[in-house]
């Protein structure tokens, strides 16, 4: 129970850093659009926050959409523990999580132990902080680019992110 606890936890964690941080996103827009957007689901705003950031960062669009691919995949793996109908198995370190319908047999989903919820959930909490991360390196790509400006000097401080993508990285060696 402690590790679905944690799961949860966490998963809030990461889904409450989705909404501030597509919140700040619609916040840029007119009052008629920010009206709209306001009303997507959790997965139209990581579908925009993944936009936005690939707009800002061009240059690390694969690692983006590898980070936002994590996010998908771990959310998932969470409404399935959370959401799941649980059964016992042949040992008690494992459940197994099955789907239920109505005159149909069970389907088994998926197979969990403490330790790989415990996992799942360290998993979330380290998206939800690289999500804060990329945040961070969009705000200094919006930073270089207004110091380009005419008559303003180069800026000497690199754009690090929070992660590299090997795709980027082969783009950049093509382009350069």
């Amino acid at each position: 129970l402690a590790a679905i606890g944690q799961v949860a936890l966490r998963g809030g964690m990461l889904d409450n850093l989705i909404e501030l941080t597509a919140e700040q996103l619609i916040q840029r827009q007119p009052p008629v659009i920010r009206k709209e957007l306001s009303k997507f689901s959790t997965v139209r705003k990581i579908e925009l926050i993944k936009e936005a950031l690939t707009l800002d960062m061009p240059e690390c669009s694969h690692a983006i959409a590898e980070f936002f691919s994590e996010i998908g995949t771990a959310r998932s793996e969470r409404n399935e523990i959370v959401h799941r109908t649980w059964r016992t198995t042949d040992t008690d370190e494992v459940k197994a999580l099955v789907r239920v319908k109505h005159n149909e047999p069970e389907e088994l989903v998926r197979r969990v132990t403490a330790e790989s919820m415990i996992a799942l959930a360290n998993r979330l909490l380290d998206l939800a902080i690289e999500l804060g991360d990329w945040k961070m390196t969009a705000n200094n790509a919006n930073l270089r680019r207004s110091a380009k400006a005419p008559g303003m000097p180069t800026p000497v401080w690199p754009l690090n992110p929070p992660r590299k993508s090997a795709k980027d990285i082969a783009r950049r060696s093509t382009t350069d």
